[in-house]
């Protein structure tokens, strides 16, 4: 709770102070807080934010909205984020956490959802509910709320949608033209044929339904097989009691 109630002062404080804060491409509160390793938020206001540290490097689009807690744990709270090193540093959203001890991966708002684009990371996603994910790179899904269950609702697994996506990640990336035409085709060679795997993550995301309602129906007999030896047992005390004295 009080992290929560730090982040909305930091908010407002951009809401009050964004003509005297402003700082290059980018506001921070308090000023020149990336500098330092205290809790900052920043807001980008040029066309991207990019930032590195030792065990970080990322780039945001303009717009976006973060807030470092601490050098190794940071919010996401709008616009969009290339995780492009981030090793063991662990992304805050509303609706979970996200941590990869290796590789690259996007943050995107839209609207009341959060999509998860993994380049290739070993990335693991952790709900708001408990339930913790592992996206396989090649892949996205989004993640929203908890639904009337009490479980967090989150989208298939399925594979990146390039035509959307690139757009977005050559505005965010520093480097030539050709460089980044090499990086997306060394990618997309490595993730291989998208379409089998997609096939085989949802057989499964099935098998594991079909074993999850079998476990249930298991626990269901259990469970009125001992209360029909419960039963017995009382009837047989009773009938002890009363008849057999």
């Amino acid at each position: 709770m009080k992290k929560f109630f730090r982040v909305l002062i930091f908010i407002l404080a951009f809401q009050m102070e964004v003509r005297v804060r402003a700082s290059g491409d980018f506001l921070q509160q308090p000023t020149e807080c990336l500098k330092a390793q205290e809790a900052c938020a920043v807001q980008v206001i040029g066309k991207s934010l990019h930032y590195s540290s030792k065990t970080l490097k990322m780039h945001a689009k303009e717009g976006s909205t973060l807030v470092r807690l601490s050098p190794t744990q940071w919010r996401f709270v709008s616009g969009a984020l290339w995780l492009e090193n981030s090793r063991n540093v662990e992304v805050e959203t509303l609706y979970g956490s996200l941590k990869a001890t290796q590789g690259q991966y996007f943050v995107i708002e839209q609207g009341h959802r959060v999509v998860i684009r993994n380049m290739d990371a070993t990335l693991s996603v952790t709900l708001r509910d408990g339930k913790t994910l592992r996206l396989p790179e090649g892949f996205e899904f989004w993640i929203a709320g908890l639904n009337s269950k009490g479980q967090s609702d989150y989208g298939m697994i399925q594979p990146v949608d390039m035509k959307a996506h690139l757009p977005l990640w050559n505005s965010l990336y520093e480097g030539s033209k050709k460089d980044f035409i090499t990086l997306v085709s060394h990618l997309r060679e490595n993730w291989g044929d998208l379409t089998e795997k997609s096939a085989l993550i949802y057989q499964n995301a099935v098998e594991r339904e079909i074993a999850s309602e079998k476990e249930k129906e298991r626990a269901e007999q259990a469970r009125k097989a001992r209360i029909q030896a419960e039963r017995q047992e009382m009837k047989r005390l009773y009938h002890e009691r009363v008849f057999e004295r």
